[in-house]
């Protein structure tokens, strides 16, 4: 990466010293993370969402270097590696699942309940999508988190719409049909971000396949 300074860069940087002095180090990069993360998903090129989803992780490897269990470092690290590896193809994303595992799995152990559950909803996801042979997906250890994250924010979209799409397939299809709705009901209405149009879409599937 070409390191000569420029104003595209400088700027930022100006505004993140300033966004630090005011807010303090530790709000500043928590807000940060999550604000980079979401830039990424808005971002209509893949280098805008790639230099997003980089820099979340870079925010999220400071929080964690002050602290190994900091729950705002363990989540959005992981969730960024995980967007960041995508922009390169499902295939070639395979080789950091295991640290996104393991980053999840000691959020789930440190704060389940951070994110609404969102190391059990996260993680219920990649068991699910991942291939068995070649990487760590399991529908046992899915519907294990999957569960566990509907017990802990049974409201929460991300997780009705996760655990509806895995009992389509692999479970009790009037349940999933029944998630799928709450999932449409609670975010009637709502601004959507990607992560809520992706919620919606896998809900509206659910509803179709389960006629």
């Amino acid at each position: 990466m070409n390191s000569a300074p420029s104003m595209m860069r400088i700027v930022p940087l100006a505004v993140s010293v300033m966004l630090g002095a005011v807010l303090g180090p530790r709000a500043w990069a928590e807000e940060s993370a999550k604000a980079a993360y979401d830039a990424g998903r808005l971002a209509t090129d893949k280098v805008g969402r790639e230099r997003n989803f980089a820099k979340g992780m870079e925010i999220a490897k400071a929080r964690l270097a002050t602290n190994p269990d900091d729950a705002e470092g363990l989540y959005w690290l992981a969730v960024n590696m995980g967007a960041h590896a995508l922009e390169h193809g499902k295939m070639s994303a395979l080789p950091i699942v295991p640290r996104m595992e393991a980053l999840l799995l000691r959020l789930d152990q440190v704060a389940p309940r951070h994110e609404d559950a969102g190391a059990a909803r996260v993680l219920g996801r990649l068991y699910h999508q991942a291939p068995a042979l070649i990487s760590v997906g399991s529908n046992k250890k899915a519907e294990r988190f999957l569960a566990k994250a509907m017990s802990l924010a049974p409201g929460h979209a991300g997780n009705l719409a996760f655990s509806a799409d895995f009992l389509a397939s692999h479970g009790d299809r009037s349940v999933a049909r029944s998630y799928a709705s709450r999932c449409l009901a609670t975010l009637s209405g709502r601004h959507l971000g990607p992560e809520e149009k992706e919620w919606v879409a896998l809900a509206n599937e659910v509803m179709e396949s389960t006629r």
